[in-house]
């Protein structure tokens, strides 16, 4: 396995783990869905093969739409700044998904690069919204997790 991939498993795991257990409603849901994409990835591959970056790739756009759905339901409705950070690095390998289906010829690192590396961002989001929260639970006690809505 790589270096990239050992640090991607490591973090992927690491990261929403402690989300889960330390962070209030927001990070775990932000968590879950980062895990469910995570491990929803080796097995969209082992139906149909090793990703190629040469075309789009509808499945795994479609995988990125799912994630990016949920994490702008958590960042609209969340009572944090973090996961807008979260949602616009989906959204960046959203449109990386659009650059590819308008035009493929010579992209291809570049589709590799916008829709594979916004999990970095997302997990950094993910940890510094963790760390944010239990700061701020010591600071003032609990607080609303979601913003009032109506």
């Amino acid at each position: 396995m790589s270096p990239y991939l050992q640090i991607l498993w490591f973090c992927s795991m690491t990261v929403p783990a402690y989300a889960f257990f330390r962070g209030a409603a927001p990070e775990r849901r932000t968590a879950i869905t980062i895990l469910i994409w995570f491990l929803a990835d080796p097995v969209y591959h082992r139906i149909f093969g090793p990703p190629q970056f040469v075309a789009l790739d509808y499945g795994h756009a479609v995988l990125d739409g799912m994630e990016l759905t949920a994490l702008l339901l958590i960042a609209l409705r969340a009572n944090r700044l973090w996961p807008l950070w979260a949602a616009g690095a989906q959204f960046a390998a959203m449109s990386g998904h659009f650059a590819m289906a308008v035009h493929s010829a010579g992209v291809t690192s570049a589709y590799w690069a916008v829709t594979q590396l916004p999990i970095f961002p997302q997990l950094f989001a993910l940890v510094l919204g963790t760390v944010a929260h239990e700061r701020r639970l010591r600071r003032i006690g609990p607080y609303r997790d979601w913003r009032p809505t109506g």
